[in-house]
């Protein structure tokens, strides 16, 4: 199915926040530890990113005239079921950490943002591609 342009949008958000981190070349915990700013950027700039992966998500089970999920993780893990994303159980982490930050926000582990921030970046550009990739079949 070919997805419409609030998909495209949602999509361009991802790559923004994401492109805004690479840009920021976090290069070791002890940079993010000293510098206050960088630290509420970086959490800010992932949250961002991962409510555009769940409202990309929801939209898609909209189009695909699929029932509402009962919570972001299930929305995920639906189109996931369609076949439209990878089943990598890391995008359920990720909106996990999402609810932490939402949710816990007086205290978020830095050592946990920085792990993402290394490791776990290119996760969002897979869901990018997966989705561009199935909207263009």
């Amino acid at each position: 199915m070919k997805y419409n342009g609030i998909v495209e949008k949602k999509l361009l958000v991802i790559d923004k926040e994401v492109s805004l981190l690479e840009s920021w070349k976090i290069t070791s915990f002890a940079m993010l530890q000293q510098n206050t700013m960088l630290q509420k950027a970086t959490e800010r700039a992932l949250q961002v990113a991962i409510e555009a992966v769940i409202d990309t998500c929801e939209r898609i089970l909209a189009l695909e005239q699929q029932a509402p999920a009962g919570s972001s993780a299930d929305t995920v893990k639906k189109v996931q079921e369609l076949g439209i994303i990878s089943n990598n159980p890391d995008y359920t982490e990720m909106v996990k950490f999402r609810n932490f930050i939402v949710h816990r926000y007086e205290k978020i582990d830095l050592e946990i943002v920085y792990a993402i921030v290394k490791k776990k970046l290119p996760l969002f550009r897979e869901f990018i591609h997966d989705i561009r990739n199935t909207r263009n079949a």
